[in-house]
């Protein structure tokens, strides 16, 4: 690590050969909502390798936080924009709330990455989700809630359409860094959950709790 001791007001560092030629795109992750890791291996080092001053650069510049998280033994970097709710970015256009449709099946993400815990890369595949709607614990929840009908099966026009919404919320999760997509737009769903799918424990603490009422409320709302 770098000088851990520059003064909060010195950028300095911004003039460092790989600052300079990574600044542009760490600032456009970062302010994206995008949690950076190895993955990203040239930001990432840079980011670590200068970690006190990004902070402090974005706690004086931009008024927000950034986070040196550690998830299954992998680090990851990101901004929180929800501490306190008060930082420059704060505010509702820039710092949007998952859906719950997208809460719900992120949490199922998270513990699909548990069931593949000793993986070295948790690789999902369509069918795996399949798999955790109509065997896991919580499968008459998520029949519930996808579905809108507890049954042994459903036809291929009913699951089209449960594929579509995960479709769509993984394009949000990979945008944020929580997942990696590996298939196309027209390719059968294919993706990696990344470590900072943890940061959804933090977030969503409660949910997490109860999650049988945390789905019943979704019902009760008709949120889905």
């Amino acid at each position: 690590m770098e000088n851990e001791n520059y003064e909060i007001s010195d950028y300095s560092f911004l003039s460092e050969e790989g600052v300079e030629k990574h600044f542009a795109d760490i600032n456009i992750l970062l302010l994206s909502g995008k949690h950076i890791d190895h993955k990203y291996y040239a930001e990432y080092t840079v980011l670590e390798s200068y970690e006190s001053q990004w902070i402090n650069f974005y706690s004086n510049l931009y008024r927000l936080n950034l986070v040196a998280d550690i998830s299954d033994r992998s680090r990851y970097y990101y901004l929180d924009f929800t501490e306190n709710g008060k930082g420059k970015l704060s505010d509702t256009n820039r710092n949007k709330e998952l859906t719950e449709l997208q809460t719900l099946m992120g949490l199922t993400l998270l513990d699909m990455y548990y069931q593949k815990y000793f993986d070295e890369e948790k690789v999902i595949h369509w069918n795996d989700i399949k798999t955790q709607i109509l065997e896991s614990d919580h499968q008459e929840a998520y029949k519930r809630v996808l579905f809108n009908d507890i049954r042994d099966s459903y036809d291929e026009r009913e699951w089209s359409i449960v594929e579509n919404k995960f479709g769509k919320t993984i394009d949000s999760f990979d945008k944020l860094g929580w997942v990696e997509k590996q298939s196309g737009r027209n390719e059968e769903l294919v993706f990696e959950i990344r470590p900072a799918i943890h940061r959804l424990t933090k977030l969503y603490q409660d949910e997490l709790q109860d999650f049988e009422s945390f789905i019943q409320q979704l019902k009760n709302d008709e949120m889905l």
